[in-house]
Protein backbone atom coordinates (compact mmCIF):
# COMPACT_ATOMS: atom_id res chain seq x y z
CA UNK A 1 0.00 0.00 0.00
CA UNK A 2 0.79 3.89 -0.42
CA UNK A 3 1.40 4.12 3.47
CA UNK A 4 4.14 3.47 6.16
CA UNK A 5 3.98 0.46 7.59
CA UNK A 6 5.89 1.65 10.82
CA UNK A 7 3.68 4.93 11.53
CA UNK A 8 1.67 4.58 14.45
CA UNK A 9 -2.16 3.53 13.96
CA UNK A 10 -4.42 6.14 13.15
CA UNK A 11 -5.92 6.03 16.66
CA UNK A 12 -3.23 6.59 18.17
CA UNK A 13 -1.90 9.81 16.36
CA UNK A 14 -5.67 11.25 16.67
CA UNK A 15 -4.84 10.77 20.56
CA UNK A 16 -1.69 12.70 20.42
CA UNK A 17 -3.41 15.33 18.35
CA UNK A 18 -6.20 15.67 21.29
CA UNK A 19 -3.40 15.91 23.88
CA UNK A 20 -1.26 18.14 21.88
CA UNK A 21 -2.20 22.02 22.06
CA UNK A 22 -4.22 23.75 19.32
CA UNK A 23 -7.32 23.08 17.90
CA UNK A 24 -7.92 19.74 15.23
CA UNK A 25 -9.96 20.55 11.95
CA UNK A 26 -11.54 17.49 10.51
CA UNK A 27 -13.18 18.58 6.47
CA UNK A 28 -15.95 16.21 6.15
CA UNK A 29 -15.70 13.31 3.71
CA UNK A 30 -17.94 10.62 2.20
CA UNK A 31 -15.73 8.41 -0.05
CA UNK A 32 -12.32 7.28 -0.76
CA UNK A 33 -11.78 9.76 -3.30
CA UNK A 34 -13.02 13.06 -1.03
CA UNK A 35 -10.90 11.35 1.65
CA UNK A 36 -8.24 10.98 -0.54
CA UNK A 37 -8.75 14.97 -1.13
CA UNK A 38 -8.59 15.78 2.42
CA UNK A 39 -5.28 13.85 2.81
CA UNK A 40 -3.52 15.59 -0.07
CA UNK A 41 -4.54 19.25 1.38
CA UNK A 42 -2.37 18.33 4.52
CA UNK A 43 -5.73 18.34 7.20
CA UNK A 44 -4.63 16.10 9.88
CA UNK A 45 -8.05 13.84 9.85
CA UNK A 46 -11.61 13.65 8.27
CA UNK A 47 -15.33 13.24 9.62
CA UNK A 48 -17.31 10.81 7.80
CA UNK A 49 -20.28 12.23 8.65
CA UNK A 50 -24.17 10.12 8.91
CA UNK A 51 -25.46 13.33 6.78
CA UNK A 52 -22.95 12.93 3.81
CA UNK A 53 -22.77 9.19 3.72
CA UNK A 54 -26.35 8.37 4.08
CA UNK A 55 -26.71 11.14 0.97
CA UNK A 56 -24.04 9.40 -0.77
CA UNK A 57 -23.91 6.16 -0.26
CA UNK A 58 -27.75 5.19 -0.31
CA UNK A 59 -29.10 8.43 -1.82
CA UNK A 60 -31.42 8.71 1.13
CA UNK A 61 -32.20 11.39 4.06
CA UNK A 62 -30.41 11.64 7.39
CA UNK A 63 -33.15 9.78 9.26
CA UNK A 64 -30.59 6.78 10.61
CA UNK A 65 -31.40 4.58 7.23
CA UNK A 66 -28.06 3.05 6.96
CA UNK A 67 -27.19 0.01 8.62
CA UNK A 68 -24.32 -0.94 10.70
CA UNK A 69 -22.67 -3.48 8.11
CA UNK A 70 -23.05 -0.87 5.40
CA UNK A 71 -21.44 1.68 7.15
CA UNK A 72 -18.76 -0.35 8.45
CA UNK A 73 -17.82 -1.57 5.22
CA UNK A 74 -17.82 1.55 3.43
CA UNK A 75 -15.54 3.22 6.61
CA UNK A 76 -13.31 -0.06 5.95
CA UNK A 77 -12.85 1.60 2.02
CA UNK A 78 -12.13 4.47 3.17
CA UNK A 79 -9.35 3.54 6.16
CA UNK A 80 -8.26 1.60 2.88
CA UNK A 81 -7.51 4.59 0.82
CA UNK A 82 -6.43 7.30 3.29
CA UNK A 83 -3.25 7.22 6.20
CA UNK A 84 -5.17 10.26 8.37
CA UNK A 85 -7.14 9.07 11.07
CA UNK A 86 -10.78 9.22 10.74
CA UNK A 87 -13.71 10.21 12.67
CA UNK A 88 -17.23 8.57 12.37
CA UNK A 89 -20.45 9.51 12.73
CA UNK A 90 -22.86 5.83 13.70
CA UNK A 91 -26.01 8.12 14.87
CA UNK A 92 -27.37 6.27 17.96
CA UNK A 93 -25.14 3.26 17.82
CA UNK A 94 -27.48 0.81 15.87
CA UNK A 95 -29.33 -0.02 18.94
CA UNK A 96 -29.30 -1.26 23.02
CA UNK A 97 -25.77 -1.39 24.50
CA UNK A 98 -24.83 -5.28 23.16
CA UNK A 99 -25.60 -3.79 19.54
CA UNK A 100 -23.27 -0.31 20.84
CA UNK A 101 -20.86 -2.63 21.13
CA UNK A 102 -20.72 -4.50 18.31
CA UNK A 103 -21.09 -1.06 16.65
CA UNK A 104 -17.98 0.25 18.35
CA UNK A 105 -15.96 -3.04 17.75
CA UNK A 106 -17.14 -3.10 13.99
CA UNK A 107 -15.60 0.71 12.96
CA UNK A 108 -12.23 0.17 15.37
CA UNK A 109 -11.75 -2.93 13.45
CA UNK A 110 -13.44 -1.03 9.57
CA UNK A 111 -10.15 0.86 10.71
CA UNK A 112 -11.55 4.03 11.81
CA UNK A 113 -10.04 6.45 14.98
CA UNK A 114 -12.99 6.87 16.91
CA UNK A 115 -16.77 7.35 16.69
CA UNK A 116 -19.17 9.62 17.70
CA UNK A 117 -22.76 8.35 19.33
CA UNK A 118 -25.76 10.77 19.89
CA UNK A 119 -28.65 10.56 22.91
CA UNK A 120 -31.40 11.04 20.63
CA UNK A 121 -33.70 7.88 20.53
CA UNK A 122 -33.88 5.52 17.03
CA UNK A 123 -34.50 5.87 14.76
CA UNK A 124 -33.25 9.56 15.06
CA UNK A 125 -33.59 12.92 13.39
CA UNK A 126 -31.27 15.07 11.54
CA UNK A 127 -31.06 17.92 13.73
CA UNK A 128 -31.54 20.39 10.94
CA UNK A 129 -35.08 18.87 11.20
CA UNK A 130 -37.46 19.13 13.37
CA UNK A 131 -38.66 16.39 15.95
CA UNK A 132 -35.39 15.55 17.76
CA UNK A 133 -35.90 13.66 20.97
CA UNK A 134 -34.05 12.71 23.97
CA UNK A 135 -33.58 9.17 25.52
CA UNK A 136 -32.90 9.39 29.25
CA UNK A 137 -29.98 10.54 30.49
CA UNK A 138 -29.45 7.65 32.08
CA UNK A 139 -30.30 5.66 29.17
CA UNK A 140 -27.79 7.92 27.27
CA UNK A 141 -24.90 7.55 30.04
CA UNK A 142 -25.29 3.25 29.16
CA UNK A 143 -24.58 3.94 25.76
CA UNK A 144 -20.93 5.83 26.21
CA UNK A 145 -20.43 3.32 29.56
CA UNK A 146 -21.11 0.07 26.91
CA UNK A 147 -18.74 2.12 24.12
CA UNK A 148 -15.93 2.78 26.29
CA UNK A 149 -15.99 -1.05 27.59
CA UNK A 150 -16.47 -2.17 23.58
CA UNK A 151 -13.28 -1.06 22.53
CA UNK A 152 -10.31 -2.71 22.23
CA UNK A 153 -7.67 -0.26 21.90
CA UNK A 154 -7.82 2.91 24.70
CA UNK A 155 -7.02 4.95 21.89
CA UNK A 156 -9.90 4.75 20.11
CA UNK A 157 -11.96 7.65 20.98
CA UNK A 158 -15.81 7.82 22.20
CA UNK A 159 -17.10 10.96 21.43
CA UNK A 160 -20.96 11.66 22.99
CA UNK A 161 -23.26 13.60 20.74
CA UNK A 162 -25.99 15.46 22.85
CA UNK A 163 -28.48 16.81 21.27
CA UNK A 164 -29.93 18.50 24.85
CA UNK A 165 -30.24 21.67 23.06
CA UNK A 166 -33.68 20.73 21.74
CA UNK A 167 -34.30 21.11 25.86
CA UNK A 168 -32.22 23.41 27.43
CA UNK A 169 -29.07 25.37 27.20
CA UNK A 170 -28.85 23.66 31.21
CA UNK A 171 -30.48 20.32 29.58
CA UNK A 172 -27.22 20.35 27.61
CA UNK A 173 -24.57 21.17 29.70
CA UNK A 174 -26.08 18.52 32.26
CA UNK A 175 -25.80 15.94 30.25
CA UNK A 176 -22.14 16.86 28.23
CA UNK A 177 -20.74 16.49 31.99
CA UNK A 178 -22.53 12.87 32.71
CA UNK A 179 -21.42 10.98 29.66
CA UNK A 180 -17.56 12.55 30.16
CA UNK A 181 -17.96 10.99 34.03
CA UNK A 182 -19.60 7.86 32.09
CA UNK A 183 -15.87 7.67 30.23
CA UNK A 184 -16.52 9.36 27.19
CA UNK A 185 -13.47 10.98 25.79
CA UNK A 186 -15.07 14.60 24.47
CA UNK A 187 -18.38 15.70 23.63
CA UNK A 188 -20.31 16.85 20.77
CA UNK A 189 -22.64 19.11 21.66
CA UNK A 190 -25.40 20.04 18.72
CA UNK A 191 -26.24 24.01 18.59
CA UNK A 192 -29.44 24.41 16.80
CA UNK A 193 -31.45 25.70 19.49
CA UNK A 194 -31.08 28.13 22.73
CA UNK A 195 -33.27 27.58 25.26
CA UNK A 196 -36.43 27.43 22.87
CA UNK A 197 -34.70 29.45 20.44
CA UNK A 198 -33.89 28.80 16.73
CA UNK A 199 -29.97 29.06 15.90
CA UNK A 200 -31.61 31.65 12.80
CA UNK A 201 -32.96 33.69 15.74
CA UNK A 202 -29.44 34.20 17.69
CA UNK A 203 -27.17 36.75 16.43
CA UNK A 204 -23.56 35.69 15.83
CA UNK A 205 -21.94 37.60 18.38
CA UNK A 206 -24.33 35.92 20.90
CA UNK A 207 -23.78 32.45 19.35
CA UNK A 208 -20.09 32.89 19.89
CA UNK A 209 -20.77 33.54 23.63
CA UNK A 210 -22.48 30.68 23.98
CA UNK A 211 -20.00 28.45 22.17
CA UNK A 212 -17.61 30.39 24.87
CA UNK A 213 -20.15 29.03 27.79
CA UNK A 214 -19.98 25.85 26.88
CA UNK A 215 -16.18 25.32 27.27
CA UNK A 216 -15.81 26.90 30.38
CA UNK A 217 -19.37 24.87 31.61
CA UNK A 218 -18.31 21.58 30.17
CA UNK A 219 -15.74 19.27 31.74
CA UNK A 220 -13.72 17.93 28.54
CA UNK A 221 -12.83 18.64 25.29
CA UNK A 222 -15.42 19.54 22.93
CA UNK A 223 -16.86 19.09 19.35
CA UNK A 224 -18.26 21.43 16.63
CA UNK A 225 -19.68 20.04 13.88
CA UNK A 226 -21.04 23.43 12.47
CA UNK A 227 -20.45 26.32 10.46
CA UNK A 228 -18.98 28.96 12.05
CA UNK A 229 -21.16 31.85 13.08
CA UNK A 230 -21.54 34.62 10.16
CA UNK A 231 -18.66 36.68 9.90
CA UNK A 232 -16.32 34.40 11.77
CA UNK A 233 -13.86 31.94 10.87
CA UNK A 234 -12.86 28.53 12.45
CA UNK A 235 -9.89 29.92 13.60
CA UNK A 236 -12.26 32.28 15.99
CA UNK A 237 -13.65 28.94 16.95
CA UNK A 238 -10.27 27.47 17.65
CA UNK A 239 -9.79 30.56 19.72
CA UNK A 240 -12.33 29.56 22.10
CA UNK A 241 -11.02 26.39 22.95
CA UNK A 242 -13.03 24.48 21.01
CA UNK A 243 -11.13 21.09 20.68
CA UNK A 244 -12.08 19.34 17.18
CA UNK A 245 -13.84 20.98 14.73
CA UNK A 246 -15.49 19.80 11.81
CA UNK A 247 -17.36 20.39 8.55
CA UNK A 248 -18.91 16.90 7.61
CA UNK A 249 -21.28 18.25 5.03
CA UNK A 250 -19.10 20.66 3.08
CA UNK A 251 -17.40 17.59 0.75
CA UNK A 252 -21.16 16.09 -0.36
CA UNK A 253 -22.21 19.63 -0.42
CA UNK A 254 -19.80 21.11 -2.94
CA UNK A 255 -19.83 17.71 -4.83
CA UNK A 256 -23.75 17.74 -5.24
CA UNK A 257 -23.66 21.05 -6.66
CA UNK A 258 -20.88 21.00 -8.77
CA UNK A 259 -22.25 17.66 -10.53
CA UNK A 260 -25.85 19.15 -11.04
CA UNK A 261 -24.20 22.43 -12.85
CA UNK A 262 -21.87 20.02 -14.94
CA UNK A 263 -24.86 18.05 -16.11
CA UNK A 264 -27.47 20.73 -16.52
CA UNK A 265 -25.13 22.37 -19.05
CA UNK A 266 -24.42 19.21 -20.73
CA UNK A 267 -28.17 18.58 -21.10
CA UNK A 268 -28.74 22.20 -22.07
CA UNK A 269 -25.56 22.48 -24.80
CA UNK A 270 -24.29 18.87 -25.12
CA UNK A 271 -21.11 20.33 -23.76
CA UNK A 272 -19.62 21.26 -21.11
CA UNK A 273 -16.86 23.71 -22.57
CA UNK A 274 -18.29 26.90 -21.26
CA UNK A 275 -18.77 25.32 -17.67
CA UNK A 276 -14.82 24.34 -16.91
CA UNK A 277 -14.37 27.85 -18.45
CA UNK A 278 -16.29 29.07 -15.79
CA UNK A 279 -14.89 26.49 -13.61
CA UNK A 280 -11.05 25.65 -14.35
CA UNK A 281 -10.42 21.75 -13.71
CA UNK A 282 -8.06 20.90 -11.09
CA UNK A 283 -8.06 17.78 -11.87
CA UNK A 284 -8.78 15.51 -15.03
CA UNK A 285 -10.06 12.37 -16.08
CA UNK A 286 -6.52 11.47 -17.26
CA UNK A 287 -3.45 11.18 -15.53
CA UNK A 288 -3.06 13.35 -13.09
CA UNK A 289 -6.75 12.26 -11.13
CA UNK A 290 -5.22 8.97 -11.24
CA UNK A 291 -1.83 10.65 -9.35
CA UNK A 292 -3.78 12.21 -6.67
CA UNK A 293 -4.94 8.19 -6.04
CA UNK A 294 -1.08 7.09 -6.04
CA UNK A 295 -0.24 6.16 -9.42
CA UNK A 296 3.24 6.54 -8.52
CA UNK A 297 2.86 3.89 -6.38
CA UNK A 298 0.95 1.04 -8.02
CA UNK A 299 3.48 1.47 -11.39
CA UNK A 300 6.16 1.54 -9.13
CA UNK A 301 5.37 -1.63 -7.01
CA UNK A 302 4.09 -3.42 -10.62
CA UNK A 303 7.47 -2.13 -12.21
CA UNK A 304 9.53 -4.47 -8.81
CA UNK A 305 7.27 -7.41 -8.98
CA UNK A 306 5.68 -7.71 -12.82
CA UNK A 307 8.39 -8.77 -15.44
CA UNK A 308 5.93 -8.07 -18.16
CA UNK A 309 5.86 -4.20 -16.61
CA UNK A 310 9.87 -4.49 -17.13
CA UNK A 311 9.88 -6.00 -20.20
CA UNK A 312 7.48 -3.37 -21.83
CA UNK A 313 8.95 -0.01 -20.30
CA UNK A 314 6.74 1.01 -17.67
CA UNK A 315 7.95 3.28 -15.46
CA UNK A 316 6.47 4.99 -12.21
CA UNK A 317 5.35 8.33 -12.10
CA UNK A 318 7.69 10.99 -10.93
Amino acid sequence: MPFSATAPPPARRFRELLAADGSIYLPGCYDALSARIVESLGFPGAEIGGYAVETALIGGPDLGLITLTELADHVRKIAAAVDIPLIVDVDTGFGGVNNIARTVRMLEQAGAAGIHIEDQVNPKRCPVLPGRTLVPIDEAVGRYSAAVEARVSNDFLIIARTDGDAVSYDEQVERANAYLAAGADAVLPMFMEYNGKPMSEISPDKQMQIWADLVRDINGPLMMVTDPPAGYRLSDVADLGVKIISVPAISVEAAANAIYDVLVELRANGTVQNYYERNPKTFSAGRNLMELVHLDHYLDFELRHDPRARRTGGQPTR
